[in-house]
C-alpha cells in the first residue's frame, strides 16, 4: 500500500497513517501537525478535482480505469479487488463525512438531511450524464447500533447473529476471517458428504 505512487496521499502520508512511520524527538509535534495539514489540503483539493473528472474525463479513459458494468448493472468487468475496495471505502468515507450516521440513528428531523441531499444530487448528476431525468431517490437504511463486544457476547452465549453482524465482526478484526472460512468449509464438507451418502 505504501509503495504506490503519490496521489491523494503521498507514500509518507500512507506510512504515517498506517503506523509504519512515527515522529519522535524535539520537532515531532510540529511534524505531526504539518503532516495532518498537508493531508487535509490534498484531500480537499482531490475532492474538488472530482468535478473536473466527472465533467471532462473521456468515457474511454473512464473505462480504462474502472472497467465496465453490464447494462443490467449486475456484472462488473473489473477484476481489480483493490480498486473495488477503494471505491467502496471512498463511498463509505464520503457518506461518513456527510453524516450518514444521523439517518442510521433516526435523527433526520422531518426534512431532507445532508447525506440524503448528497446521494440524491449525486445520482441526479450521474443520471443526467446518461440522459436520464431522476425524479426521486429514496434512501432507506435499516441499521442497529450494536457494538462489537455485544456481538461477541451474543456469539459466545450461542445466540444467532445475522450475516451483517458476522461481517461486522470480521471487518472489525474481532473475528479472524480465516477461522470463519474454515468453519464454513467444514460445514460445507459435512453437507456435501451427507448428500453423497457418506
Amino acid at each position: 500500500m505504501s509503495s504506490r505512487k503519490n496521489a491523494m496521499l503521498t507514500t509518507e502520508d500512507r506510512r504515517w497513517l498506517t503506523g509504519e512511520k512515527t515522529y519522535g524527538g524535539q520537532h515531532a509535534k510540529q511534524q505531526r501537525y504539518q503532516r495532518r495539514r498537508d493531508i487535509r489540503e490534498r484531500v480537499y483539493n482531490s475532492i474538488l478535482d472530482f468535478t473536473i473528472l466527472f465533467e471532462e474525463l473521456d468515457p474511454e479513459e473512464h473505462q480504462k480505469i474502472f472497467g465496465e458494468v453490464s447494462p443490467d448493472g449486475r456484472q462488473w468487468t473489473n477484476d481489480d479487488a483493490d480498486l473495488r475496495d477503494g471505491i467502496r471505502d471512498g463511498l463509505g468515507f464520503l457518506f461518513y463525512t456527510v453524516g450518514i450516521a444521523a439517518i442510521m440513528r433516526g435523527e433526520e428531523g422531518g426534512r431532507a438531511s445532508v447525506p440524503e441531499w448528497m446521494v440524491k444530487s449525486g445520482i441526479q448528476r450521474a443520471g443526467q450524464k446518461e440522459g436520464f431525468l431522476v425524479e426521486s431517490v429514496d434512501l432507506d437504511i435499516e441499521a442497529s447500533d450494536v457494538a462489537v463486544p455485544e456481538l461477541l457476547d451474543a456469539l459466545e452465549s450461542g445466540e444467532d447473529i445475522s450475516p451483517a453482524g458476522l461481517y461486522h465482526l470480521m471487518e472489525s478484526g474481532a473475528l479472524d476471517p480465516d477461522i470463519v472460512q474454515d468453519c464454513l468449509r467444514e460445514q460445507f464438507d459435512a453437507v456435501t458428504d451427507d448428500k453423497k451418502g457418506v
